[in-house]
This record gives C-alpha cells, sequence and structure tokens, in this order.
C-alpha cells in the first residue's frame, strides 16, 4: 500500500511532532535550504508510528512514563540512498532533544501547548482535539548519535547544527564544539566505537546511523547493544536508519530485523520480487518505488548513477538503490520463488498423512524437523502443550540441542500424523536415529546422509525443479524462509553442488529438514502413496 494511503487510527504524538519540527526545524541542504521541514509521506508515516501511544497508558503527573508508554519500544527505517533518512533522524533528534515527547495524559478537548510556557520565544502553540495523547518536555534530555566513525555521524550531525542555528531552537540549543548544549545540563552528542568513555552515559534516545555497518569485527554491534541497554535503563528509546545491510557481515541491523520480539517497529518498503533489478525497463519501476514520497530526488541522476555502479559493483548498487537485501552469487533460492509457493493455511488435521525429515546437530547449528503431505504441502508441525515449532536453536537450549525434547516431539507426530516415510540426516544422531526406527519401524525412519554429494545433489535439483513447477507448496513461515534464503550453492565435482552457509549466523537447517522431508515425500509418491491415500466419497440417496 504507498504511504500516502495508510490510515492513522491510533493514538500518536506523530501530529504534535509534525507540526513542532515544521515550526522549529528548516531544511539543512538543497534546493530548500532554510525552509520549513515539512515531514511527508514515509517520513510522517514513520513519525506518526514511532510515537504511537500504548492505548491504556495513564498519565502520572509525579512519575510520568516515558519510553514505556508508547507502542514500540524502538524502531528500525531502512531504505535506499538520498530519500530522506539522515534530516528525518535529525529533526527527531531535536524533538526528543527539546520537544514536547512525553505523553502527558489525554485531552479533553481545546488545551493547548505553548513553547512559550517552556523557555521557548518561538510563538508556537498547538491545540489538542478531544482524546488526542498530549505532549510535554523532559527536563533533561540525553541524546546520542551513533555511527561508525566521526564523519559518519555527521550525517546527522551537521543537520540537527543546521537546525539549531538556523531555525527557531536557539533559545533551547546551544552549539559547542563537539556537542550541543541543552536546558538543565542535558546535551546532545555524537559517539563511535573509538569514544568508549561515553557508553556507560545515561541516555534517554539514541539515533543509530547505518546499523548495518555495525558488526562484532569493529565493535559497534557492542556499541549498539550497551547503548540500546542504557536508553532502556532509563526508560528512553531508540530509533536505527539504515540503508539494506550486506547479509554476510551479521549486522546489528539484521540482528533487529530478524528478531521476533513485537515492540520493534520496523519500515522497510520492498519492491515486486519479481522485477529483475538487472533489467532497465524493471529497474526503472524499482527505482520509481522506492523513491516514492521523496519529490526533493532526481530519479534520471539516481539511475545513472546506479547503472555506472551497476558496471563494478552490482551488489551495492541493488542494495543502495533497489532497496535489496542481495543475497550473492550461488543463491540456492530468490524471494520471489519462495513467495510464489506460500499458502498461509493451519497445520494440517491430526490423522493426516506425511513424510518427516529431520537435520540434527549437537551445537552451534539448528536442529529441524519438517513435513509435507501426500499433495505436497511442506509446513513446520508444532509440539506439546504450548504447541512450539519443531526447530531447536542450541542459544535458547543453555548451547546444546535438546535431544530428550526432540525425541518427544517425534513420538507425538507419530501419534499425531500418518507418518509414511522419515528421512532423517544420521551425522551426530545416529542413536536417536536408531531408536526412533526400532519404535515406528525400519521401513519408515530411514537415515538418509546428506554428505553424498551425488545424491544430496539429485535431490536439491528435484525441490528446486518442483518449487518453481509448483509441485510442492510451503506453509507462511518466516524461519523457514529465513533458512532458505540463507542456503548457498557450494561447487563441486562433476559440475555438482551441495548447500552451504555464507557466515556461521546464517543458518539453513529448517531448508535442509525440508528437503529431506520432500524427499520422502517423493519417493514414498512413486510407489503410489497419494492413490493410497484417496478418500472414497459414497452417496447415499
Amino acid at each position: 500500500m504507498p504511504i500516502e494511503q495508510e490510515v492513522v487510527d491510533f493514538p500518536t504524538l506523530g501530529w504534535l511532532c509534525a507540526s513542532w519540527v515544521k515550526w522549529h526545524c528548516v531544511v539543512p541542504s538543497g534546493a530548500q535550504y532554510n525552509q520549513p521541514f515539512v515531514m511527508r509521506g514515509w517520513q510522517l508515516w514513520n513519525a506518526c508510528k514511532f510515537y504511537e501511544l500504548d492505548r491504556h497508558v495513564t498519565f502520572n503527573r509525579e512519575f510520568p512514563e516515558q519510553g514505556s508508554a508508547f507502542r514500540y519500544r524502538r524502531a528500525q527505517i531502512v531504505g535506499t540512498q538520498k530519500i530522506g533518512k539522515s534530516p528525518f533522524g535529525a529533526a527527531l533528534a531535536c524533538f526528543e532533544a527539546v520537544g514536547p515527547c512525553i505523553f502527558a495524559g489525554w485531552a479533553k478537548g481545546g488545551e493547548v501547548y505553548r513553547c512559550a510556557d517552556h523557555g521557548c520565544s518561538c510563538g508556537f502553540a498547538y491545540r489538542y482535539s478531544k482524546g488526542e495523547p498530549m505532549g510535554m518536555r523532559r527536563k533533561v534530555s540525553l541524546v546520542q548519535l551513533v555511527a561508525n566513525s566521526i564523519d559518519q555521524t555527521a550525517n546527522i550531525y551537521r543537520p540537527i547544527q543546521t537546525m539549531a542555528r538556523n531555525g527557531r531552537l536557539g533559545d533551547l540549543m546551544a552549539v559547542r564544539e563537539g556537542f550541543i548544549r541543552l536546558p538543565n545540563n542535558g546535551r546532545i552528542e555524537p559517539v563511535t566505537s573509538n569514544a568508549k568513555s561515553k557508553l556507560g552515559n545515561p541516555v534517554n534516545f539514541a539515533l543509530f546511523d547505518e546499523s548495518g555497518l555495525y558488526t562484532n569485527t569493529n565493535g559497534m554491534f557492542h556499541v549498539a547493544d550497551t547503548i540500546s541497554r542504557g536508553a532502556a535503563g532509563m526508560d528512553g528509546r531508540s530509533i536505527e536508519l539504515t540503508n539494506p545491510w550486506d547479509p554476510h557481515d551479521a549486522s546489528f541491523a539484521q540482528a533487529t530485523y530478524e528478531s521476533r520480539v513485537s515492540d520493534i517497529w520496523k519500515f522497510y518498503r520492498k519492491h515486486d520480487p519479481h522485477l529483475d533489478f538487472m533489467n532497465l525497463d524493471d529497474r526503472k519501476k524499482i527505482i520509481a518505488y522506492e523513491y516514492a514520497g521523496a519529490p526533493w530526488v532526481n530519479l534520471k541522476n539516481i539511475l545513472g548513477e546506479c547503472n555506472e555502479l551497476l558496471e563494478r559493483d552490482p551488489a551495492q548498487a541493488r542494495r543502495f538503490y533497489g532497496g535489496e537485501l542481495v543475497q550473492g552469487l550461488g543463491s540456492y533460492l530468490t524471494l520471489a520463488e519462495w513467495d510464489d509457493t506460500e499458502k498461509d493455511q493451519p497445520e494440517p488435521a491430526e490423522g493426516t498423512a506425511v513424510c518427516l525429515g529431520f537435520d540434527g546437530s549437537r551445537s552451534g547449528d539448528w536442529s529441524a524437523l519438517r513435513a509435507e503431505t501426500v499433495d505436497g504441502y511442506r509446513f513446520t508441525p508444532t509440539y506439546g502443550p504450548d504447541h512450539r515449532p519443531t526447530f531447536w536453536n542450541p542459544d535458547a537450549w543453555n548451547g546444546r540441542v535438546p535431544r530428550g525434547e526432540i525425541s518427544a516431539a517425534v513420538d507425538e507426530l507419530f501419534r499425531r500424523y500418518k507418518v509414511a516415510r522419515f528421512y532423517c540426516d544420521p551425522h551426530l544422531w545416529e542413536t536417536q536415529i536408531d531408536d526412533w526406527s526400532l519404535i515406528h519401524g525400519d521401513d519408515v525412519v530411514i537415515q538418509w546422509p546428506t554428505n553424498q554429494i551425488s545424491r544430496m545433489y539429485d535431490a536439491l535439483v528435484r525441490f528446486k525443479t518442483d518449487i518453481d513447477d509448483r509441485v510442492t507448496t510451503h506453509s507462511k513461515d518466516a524461519d523457514a524462509q529465513f533458512c532458505a534464503l540463507n542456503a548457498r550453492k557450494i561447487a563441486k565435482p562433476g559440475d555438482k553442488y551441495i548447500l552451504g552457509k555464507p557466515s556461521e549466523h546464517q543458518k539453513i537447517d529448517i531448508l535442509m529438514a525440508d528437503i529431506l522431508a520432500h524427499e520422502a515425500a517423493a519417493d514414498m509418491r512413486a510407489t503410489g502413496w497419494a492413490s493410497q491415500n484417496r478418500y472414497k466419497v459414497i452417496f447415499f440417496n
């Protein structure tokens, strides 16, 4: 849905923020330099979402809630270059520093926020509607601008300096050497991995610029984690601004994007995955989509810059101008291929005939179990009273895969479903697989080594072909998608390949179990499995 059509049907301080910013802040560069900063399109939508209130929050005048009053603890905005992320971030930092960014109760209608009541002579006034959330300033604001280097912090810090000097913020913000002074000894300061002395400082609001560059190697992942914890301890919040990242880097941005917690607002507009960025006509459509809502961008210049960059670094061109998380050369499946065979439907009912696949590990990697029905529908079963999905991350189990949990899940699935065949990769799991075959039959539970190159290659080709031909479909599952898109082809002799992962954090284990389940189902269909499980329809007169 275009951003212009999004509906703000939730309580938010976003309207107050946008009005305050328009009055106080100026455009820091470009053709509209020094004109009022007007949020529009994606900027206004994200301001409204970032300041969305918990509908049930109440106002305590003595101890007002700060970050905890809002629906989202932090936010991430992913977008192409030059769409206005940095000026938007600078405007939010100003609002957090000296604006009415704290919830101050629900309006009865007619109340007015006046800057004159808070030491600012700019003349700004905002009248609240009935039921609208009201805002107030923090007594002391401590804002950190975080980036990989001092030069990088300038992307946000310079626009803030321009807004402080040229806008209506002079009563409240004083630009000093290396920081900006705020009322009551508050401050805005840049932070990098080299400024370790600042990491323990209290912070109300943190802005992470280009978090796609924060890795364990350069130390910025630790910096971002530390500052996030500091903000949480102060009942503060944070926001990330970044271009699409390189999946090989295991960045802080990627960790945020892949997090399954519900209190992170994520904004990442993705174009139609069927459009091919390497095709000029499609590339024009992609760029027009990615830069919608950014009228200050000249699409002709962007296209020309993109075309030039494509010649020497296609991956960067696709990330910076196409908004793509480029999987890199050798990818086994594309997002479009995965999405085209997705079916959003409930887990099959008890008694359904299925085949299973299992890929196990000891530690580090995940262990996973997948299932496929007679008609080719693949899914991750659940087990136990709390319906846990059948994949196991050792990080959630004290660093080791819980073998007892997995055996319990296998037993439950055999009770619940009519399991025709179960292919298991035996590496490190021979004992458990032998036990399962004794219980459920060695003609059903079968060891299927994934390290046999020719056999595995044939299975990979069949799986990929059946996906392309839509012979098989799959459930809507973010974890399975994560593993599927991580997989890379590893070349082997004889023009064959197997699958590998590009880095340690990019798991592929659910996909491996998926392939084994599909191979088991395909082999069973060759024996007439489908005809054995057709239901006869009886008509009664």
